[in-house]
């Protein structure tokens, strides 16, 4: 059997193989790019390691700034939680590199992953090995280390052997805060993007030339601003912005001036980071996605800047996000946009300018998070690879990856004529917290980890949680203690498990594959969980409060479902999404529509259907909780569109009540539903952990 190091630091265990590490023999939940630049840290202990060494070991065949060593380094720390001078800190050495403070010692270990047995031996330094040590001892760990150190030198030389790299990656923008939605100028002299300085402040435009040492704004404050695209001639920039209850296009003049409105638009954008404008080459025609209303999909519209003529080109089907994202084609002819179909799954679709059923270029059912056109044919943003990357794709091939990579989804515009391309990488962490009601009201982070962690769900108990996260790779359900402690996975493969909804006995879990719609039972016995098709198909399945009957959504109806399975009937014929029912199991409450901001009930015994409450977030909806007086739901302060907060509205009084206001907005979709404890005191919601994102410019990109 092979042996492999395993490193030992404070109360952690790092196996450098398996790709793994543990606090007090639990494992914590890692990307794998960051477990490997922990290993080099640990190997290099107690010395400097140079970012040379780390971004050559952990990123060897990828195009990477240092931006993506930064947010690694960020993400261990927030989960290893040492404070500085703490053994298993990683300490900052400006311009160099990073150490990770010890007693660092390595073990022995075979096969693929340590073992409790294994013998702990010191890290040697060579000034102060004892003359009476033993021999096997010494050479052991001399090998190890020598070993590490001639494969990163050998990383390191191959790197530097290539003076002059296919593609170097710049950065454009290192402001506080967001920066993204980055757009390249015609000449590639510039770029306008959208920088948002903190989680409370309104998005703006603004535009930095590569000649010149600072940004400059664009646009008047006072709105929400999104979707910078240049016009042809370099002279203009068309964009989205936002009031508290109107949307525009609008074109800046590039030096400065008074925006000029071209026509509204849906007046909001909720939780969707894509871009949503676009400038044909001819200068004549804006490509928007765009709505009639909220209770429709979004669209992808041309408007004629000269007649403001606006044509329809897309239509997709009901009940998805929509069509998002518009990219004209260098010829003009042709438009390639994004096909949302889910929060965790879209694909890349082309129309021709002049109609026509849409082309389909990927069938992935990942994460695409822009695209752009290349000489060859596309460039797409996706996590179809497992990770975040840029690939190409031609007509008839398979896609091919890029050097682009990022741990997070990837925002980008490509410049031909240049080969140069700008990107950014958005970094969005929700997690999930209990909200305390007081008074006094109080805040407290649950269940957290460098991935997605979102629609947490109390056992009817109160003393576990269900939630969704993908913090080891693909989202699966997992379930843990109140407090969030003792993770446990539940289910496991492929598949997009949806929310997860207890039963009344707090053994079963139901949900639905968001790709497929197909409905599954999870079951628990003896601290270990089964999974088994329920049969049927279904969206949002819920149990009644008595556990006999699951309640779904699918065929443009509510469908009641015996618990122990069997044929559907129908509750009412109404298409819905989101469901929950009433304590006293007379009602179902659902939402129609994704962006829809009305909530609607059905009597299950007469089938009679009633609007209860306007003023949902647009987007969110499943994000509101029932109790026996009322509900309550995420909504927005009038006159304010950024700042959401949560509302209780008593079904005696009818008049809402401002409960606390939140942090920072949320990004809409795929977070909810809110859960409300068994004794009413708290609830449990999911918040955004600050983030930061820049702009990067990759020249020599084909």
């Amino acid at each position: 059997m092979e042996t492999h190091p395993v490193y030992r630091f404070g109360s952690f265990r790092l196996d450098a193989a398996a790709k793994v590490i543990f606090r007090n023999e639990q494992p914590l939940h890692l990307t794998r790019k960051a477990v490997e630049t922990l290993v080099v840290l640990a190997a290099r202990s107690p010395e400097v390691a140079t970012k040379e060494e780390i971004m050559a070991a952990v990123w060897p065949d990828r195009v990477v700034d240092e931006a993506n060593l930064a947010q690694n380094i960020a993400v261990i720390r927030k989960a290893l939680g040492a404070s500085p001078g703490e053994p298993a800190y990683i300490e900052t050495f400006p311009g160099r590199g990073y150490r990770l403070l010890g007693p660092v010692t390595a073990e022995r270990s075979e096969g693929a992953a340590a073992t409790a047995s294994a013998v702990a031996e010191p890290l040697p330094e060579a000034a102060d090995v004892p003359a009476q040590a033993p021999r096997r001892r010494w050479t052991g760990a001399a090998g190890m280390i020598l070993l590490l150190g001639v494969v990163v030198l050998l990383l390191v030389i191959i790197r530097r052997e290539d003076p002059k790299p296919a593609v170097t990656v710049t950065p454009v923008t290192r402001l506080a805060g967001k920066e993204f939605q980055p757009a390249i100028s015609p000449d590639g002299s510039a770029v306008a993007f959208v920088w948002q300085e903190s989680e409370q402040a309104l998005p703006s435009i603004w535009l930095q030339r590569f000649s010149e040492g600072a940004p400059r704004q664009l646009s008047t404050p006072g709105y929400s601003w999104s979707s910078p695209v240049w016009s042809p001639d370099g002279r203009q920039i068309a964009c989205l912005r936002f009031g508290a209850s109107s949307g525009d296009i609008v074109i800046l003049p590039a030096a400065g001036g008074e925006p000029r409105v071209v026509a509204p638009v849906l007046p909001t954008r909720f939780g969707l980071g894509y871009y949503h404008l676009d400038w044909s080459p001819d200068g004549t025609t804006l490509a928007v996605d765009d709505s009639p209303s909220l209770s429709q999909p979004l669209s992808i519209f041309l408007i004629r800047l000269d007649t403001g003529e606006k044509r329809r080109l897309t239509q997709p089907e009901e009940m998805i996000i929509g069509d998002v994202a518009p990219r004209f084609s260098p010829d003009g002819k042709t438009v390639a946009f994004i096909r949302a179909f889910h929060r965790s799954y879209q694909e890349v679709f082309t129309v021709p300018v002049s109609g026509g059923a849409p082309r389909q270029w990927t069938s992935d059912s990942r994460m695409v998070t822009g695209v752009d056109w290349s000489a060859e044919g596309l460039l797409a943003g996706s996590s179809r690879g497992g990770s975040y990357r840029i690939w190409r794709m031609a007509p008839g091939k398979e896609p091919s990856p890029t050097g682009i990579y990022g741990e997070f989804p990837i925002q980008f515009t490509y410049s031909r004529r240049q080969a140069r391309l700008v990107y950014s990488l958005i970094q969005n962490d929700p997690n999930v917290w209990r909200l305390s009601f007081g008074p006094p009201v109080a805040w407290k982070r649950i269940a957290a980890s460098s991935g997605q962690d979102a629609s947490p769900q109390y056992s009817p108990d109160g003393k576990r949680i269900a939630f969704r996260s993908d913090r080891t790779g693909d989202e699966q359900i997992w379930v843990c203690d109140a407090e969030g402690g003792n993770p446990v996975q539940a289910t496991s493969g492929k598949g997009r498990p949806s929310v997860p909804r207890w039963s009344p006995d707090g053994r079963r879990l139901v949900f639905n594959d968001a790709a497929t719609t197909e409905m599954f039972i999870a079951e628990e016995d003896g601290g270990s969980w089964t999974v088994r098709p329920f049969g049927a198909r279904g969206v949002h399945p819920v149990f009644s409060p008595d556990g006999r009957v699951i309640y779904a959504a699918a065929a443009g109806a509510i469908l009641r479902y015996a618990a122990a399975g069997g044929a559907a009937g129908i509750v009412t014929p109404v298409r819905a999404l989101s469901l929950d029912v009433s304590p006293d199991g007379r009602y179902v409450y659902f939402v129609r529509e994704p962006a829809d901001t009305t909530l609607s009930r059905v009597d299950v015994s007469t089938g009679e259907v009633e609007r209860v409450l306007s003023g949902l977030v647009p987007y969110c909806t499943s994000c509101w909780a029932l109790d026996e007086h009322g509900i309550y739901y995420l909504g927005v302060r009038p006159k304010a569109p950024v700042l959401q907060s949560v509302f209780h509205l008593d079904w005696k009084g009818r008049s809402p009540r401002l409960v606390a206001d939140y942090p920072e907005p949320i990004l809409p979709i795929g977070i909810g539903p809110f859960s409300l404890s068994p004794d009413r005191r708290s609830m449990l919601v999911v918040r955004l952990d600050p983030s930061n994102a820049d702009v990067m410019r990759a020249d020599g990109f084909r």
